[in-house]
């Protein structure tokens, strides 16, 4: 069961924030990121899910503002990913990194992205959703 359209689009300045990407890299990315939901066990995925809802829907909790995390500014974005990042509670601090690290697999995978660093291509490119994406 892959996220819904929406839930993808809110990723994907999160993903860029986490990343320090464009928008074109972070929506690949979030495309690889739901790809990948489809792909792992179902405890695996529930757990990424919830991550994702958490980091998406709790901004109220963290910077005080009641809006998904992808209508902060680009700078209250960073603090509120600081926090999680930074928390004193292991769970949130981890599922964050957990959330990352996901995020980080689709990026290194990029072709732009593997470019930009001299790399050559991922001996298997899996084509997500458009022609040239991961």
């Amino acid at each position: 069961m892959s996220l819904s359209q929406g839930a993808r689009a809110r990723l994907v300045p999160l993903l860029g924030t986490m990343l320090g990407e464009d928008e074109q890299i972070s929506s690949d990315v979030a495309r690889y990121f739901d790809h990948y939901l489809t792909q792992v066990p179902p405890l695996a995925s529930f757990g990424l899910r919830l991550m994702v809802w958490a980091l998406t829907w709790l901004p109220i909790v963290f910077v005080g503002r009641p809006v998904p995390a992808s209508s902060l500014s680009i700078e209250l974005r960073g603090a509120y990913l600081g926090r999680w990042a930074n928390s004193r509670f292991y769970y949130l601090r981890e599922g964050f990194f957990l959330v990352k690290t996901v995020a980080l697999l689709g990026w290194g995978a990029h072709p732009s992205v593997r470019a930009r660093f001299s790399m050559p291509p991922v001996a298997v490119a899996v084509a997500v959703a458009r022609p040239g994406a991961l």
